[in-house]
């Protein structure tokens, strides 16, 4: 009687196993939330930091007006799977550009872009026209 429960119990640590291995990885960033917390002609350099973190990229605009870029991948479930995660593609793009100049924000532009956004490009039927 207890040999038939082995390969269950055996099953069920496994998926146990796999669910905590799939828990535990990097922080993600919330690009969404902490973009609203950024006040134009307000924020410094420094706050900027403290909220988001290094960005992702940075590049000089002009002489004393720097860009910053952060950017992040939106993960879908099966992403976030041990192992097996990283052949699965993202279903969209978040993207920050914070535009500070001297110690200042002086722009901050959020864009997001999902996957399926552009699946209506595929449907010509609003395209057809009626042969005579």
């Amino acid at each position: 009687m207890l040999n038939a429960f082995r390969p269950l119990f055996f099953t069920n640590l496994l998926f146990l196993a796999l669910f905590i291995a799939g828990c535990s990885g990097t922080p993600t960033r919330h690009l969404v939330s902490d973009v609203a917390m950024i006040k134009v002609g307000q924020t410094t350099c420094n706050e900027v930091l403290e909220l988001m973190g290094e960005p992702d990229s940075k590049r000089m605009v002009s002489p004393g007006v720097e860009e910053w870029l952060y950017y992040e991948e939106s993960r879908t479930a099966l992403q976030n799977a041990p192992y097996v995660g990283g052949i699965f593609d993202p279903d969209g793009y978040d993207m920050v550009a914070i535009t500070l100049a001297g110690d200042t924000v002086k722009r901050c532009h959020y864009s997001g872009y999902d996957d399926d956004e552009f699946d209506w490009q595929d449907d010509y039927s609003w395209q057809e026209t009626e042969k005579k």
